[in-house]
């Protein structure tokens, strides 16, 4: 997979969505451990972090809704 500006080498991307604004957003967490899921925004090229959460579902709740 291609690295993305923005998000850490450590993290491994499990989910994207794309709004139907063509807004990109990643769901990551820790290649090794997965006790926080971390949410990006792609802007410009470059992911931008919105937040952390246990799990990815409360960060769709959170900021995809």
């Amino acid at each position: 997979m291609t690295a993305i500006a923005g998000i850490p080498k450590t993290e491994t991307i499990w989910v994207t969505y794309t709004s139907e604004k063509g807004e990109v957003y990643h769901i990551t967490a820790k290649t090794n451990n997965r006790d926080y899921y971390y949410l990006y925004k792609i802007v410009d090229g470059k992911a931008q972090k919105l937040g952390r959460a246990r799990t990815p579902t409360e960060l769709e709740e959170k900021f995809l809704k």
